[in-house]
């Protein structure tokens, strides 16, 4: 009589793939807090604070479009803080994507600093000097893009 020697498989013995935050170091696990904690910032500073715009500015005060450019002002004042917070809720979250989210705000962003300079000058390297906030979280994330997408899982789901 051929006789098993255990009742489980040969793949019972082998280690669980890790969990995606166990690949990040804890330097970028902080990295990741201070930047979901900026993007509220950003969030709380666009709802709380109104578009200046100035007198002479013709389109904000044009009696038939006045509104509808004021309006888009105020809610293009959200789009930055929505964006850094998905950059770190998405990392904190455990998303497979992160990472390349993460890599596609950063492209968007530098061809947008880029295009607004040689549109406007250096003076419109203002809209970029946050990028090199962002650098060292970036390179963190991408030095564990492969592992991330490949041999880790997400977490357990809370709901």
């Amino acid at each position: 009589m051929n006789q098993q020697d255990t009742i489980f498989d040969n793949d019972f013995d082998e280690q669980n793939a890790p969990r995606r935050r166990e690949l990040m170091p804890k330097w970028l696990i902080v990295y990741m807090w201070i930047v979901i904690i900026f993007g509220i910032g950003m969030l709380a500073y666009a709802a709380f604070s109104i578009p200046v715009f100035d007198t002479n500015d013709a389109r904000a005060h044009d009696p038939e479009n006045g509104g509808a450019y004021r309006t888009g002002a105020w809610i293009g004042q959200f789009i930055p803080g929505i964006l850094i917070l998905f950059m770190g809720e998405l990392v904190r979250s455990e998303k497979k994507s992160a990472i390349r989210f993460n890599l596609g705000v950063a492209i968007v962003w530098t061809a947008y600093v880029m295009l607004m300079v040689l549109a406007a000058g250096p003076r419109a390297l203002l809209i970029g000097m946050l990028i090199p906030v962002f650098v060292p979280y970036w390179i963190g994330l991408f030095s564990i893009q492969r592992k991330w997408e490949k041999e880790a899982v997400g977490g357990a789901r809370r709901f």
